[in-house]
């Protein structure tokens, strides 16, 4: 018999799609368009995918920027459907270990100028995710995602 706690882990959830592709910018639409195609097949309005579109250009480019800063590596991005009926994205990187959440904190920005990069923004996954949280696994980051069908908004 399963165990109850891991139907609710989205480590646990079946997948429903996935795809894996090198991190670079060049592959960014790829993702992108991975994430809002199926949000739209799941009956997203125009409006929800945009903000969904641009926490994810976020987060890419975050992951693009730091976690493979000094290494080459592949992004896997899959999704599959809790049980309130939302989106569950799983964003997997090989890169260095990065936590975009803890790293985009004011208090790390003299941190960064010191290091002459700019500090990671979460500003739009933060305002668009319904839930978002990170954890390094096994020499793996991995960012969750949960997005409702309804819009977040914000400025």
């Amino acid at each position: 018999e399963k165990d109850k706690g891991m139907e609710e882990s989205p480590f646990a959830m079946k997948v429903l799609d996935q795809m894996r592709a090198q991190a670079s910018l060049d592959c960014m639409s790829r993702f992108i368009e991975f994430v809002t195609g199926n949000a739209k097949q799941l009956g997203y309005s125009e409006d929800r995918i945009s903000e969904m579109e641009r926490a994810f250009t976020e987060v890419l480019t975050n992951t693009i920027t730091y976690a493979y800063r000094e290494t080459s590596g592949d992004i896997q991005i899959s999704y599959t459907i809790d049980r309130a009926d939302r989106m569950v994205i799983k964003v997997i990187d090989w890169g260095a270990s990065f936590n975009m959440l803890l790293a985009s904190d004011p208090l790390l920005k003299e941190e960064y100028m010191e290091q002459g990069i700019p500090q990671p923004s979460t500003r739009l996954i933060k305002r668009f995710a319904d839930t978002v949280e990170y954890q390094r696994l096994e020499n793996m980051n991995y960012l969750i995602a949960t997005f409702s069908p309804a819009l977040k908004g914000g400025a």
